[in-house]
């Protein structure tokens, strides 16, 4: 099962919306289980039924055309059910990995985690509030309802997939992926020394030290807003993500991206360099939300990454 993507356009909405779909998943993941367990039993009990059957066959060749069509409707069965509970195992792994960033999420500020609010609709609707129909489990001798119950899990699970693939849509706008393939950590967030005149300053960055020429990532999907130089941040690259967080890329030595453009998480958008204050080519990366600076170590996951223990280029 590949994982769904986003259309561009989804990644700079606002706000972001979040489907609780846990519930939903077990309940189905446990009806898939169910209807292989029936449809195993089934297939004992229409082997037992058709022992007779088959020992006179022993004497005539061949099965009857009855026998030949209750196999091939087991067998249709029981391979829907097992790319039924392929599809529940995978969307329980997708859930899981979303609801550890929500709570990542969470200690950084709860108004960042997507909610639960429905699409606003531009035409009337309503209607009394019923619980949804569940898939109904079958008998365990009635291949007909057992297939039936097969097509309404197939059709449940087919909405939640779409389900998931919206909330990849807002999870890909944060920036959880990090900008630069190998470095090495230098100055983190935060108050330190600074290099040039040797006073205490705050550091509003985090640094990766690597050659000039690096190539640089966007950290999460957005749209550009700002590629050139800026002061002391040299060459640097702005993405807005559209949803209070924006990205900023800094002493950088070559754009791969322009204003207005919408790149995807990983996508390459500017090579490391030391233009700007910069004592040696490395990224300063920048994380700010709604206007206010942000650790990027709550959004990277560094467990990889061996903070330098040698002199590493600061800016």
């Amino acid at each position: 099962m590949h994982v769904l993507l986003p259309s561009w356009q989804a990644l700079t909405r606002e706000p972001l919306r979040l489907v609780n779909l846990r519930r939903w998943l077990l309940a189905a993941a446990g009806l898939a289980l169910l209807l292989g367990a029936l449809a195993f039993a089934a297939g004992l009990w229409f082997g037992r039924a058709m022992a007779p059957a088959a020992a006179v066959a022993e004497a005539a060749p061949g099965e009857t055309p009855e026998q030949r069509f209750a196999v091939a409707r087991l067998g249709e069965l029981a391979g829907r059910l097992q790319v039924l509970e392929k599809d529940a195992a995978y969307l329980l792994k997708v859930v899981d990995g979303h609801e550890e960033i929500a709570r990542k999420l969470a200690r950084i500020d709860p108004a960042l985690v997507p909610g639960d609010a429905a699409a606003p609709h531009e035409d009337g609707e309503g209607g009394l509030l019923l619980p949804p129909r569940p898939c109904q489990a079958a008998p365990l001798v009635d291949v007909q309802q057992g297939t039936a119950a097969a097509r309404c899990l197939r059709r449940q699970l087919d909405l939640l997939l779409d389900a998931v693939s919206r909330r990849n849509a807002d999870f890909l706008a944060i920036p959880t992926h990090r900008p630069v393939g190998k470095a090495r950590l230098g100055s983190a967030f935060g108050n330190r020394v600074d290099p040039f005149n040797r006073r205490l300053a705050f550091h509003s960055g985090l640094d990766f030290a690597a050659p000039s020429g690096t190539e640089i990532q966007a950290a999460a999907g957005g749209r550009v807003v700002a590629a050139g130089p800026f002061s002391s941040y040299g060459i640097r690259v702005e993405i807005d993500h559209g949803n209070g967080l924006l990205t900023r890329y800094a002493h950088l030595s070559k754009l791969h991206v322009r204003v207005g453009e919408v790149v995807m998480p990983g996508q390459r958008i500017a090579a490391m360099g030391s233009t700007g204050r910069s004592t040696g080519s490395h990224l300063h990366f920048e994380v700010l939300y709604r206007g206010e600076f942000v650790d990027p170590q709550h959004f990277l996951s560094l467990g990889d990454m061996e903070k330098a223990l040698d002199a590493l280029a600061q800016d």
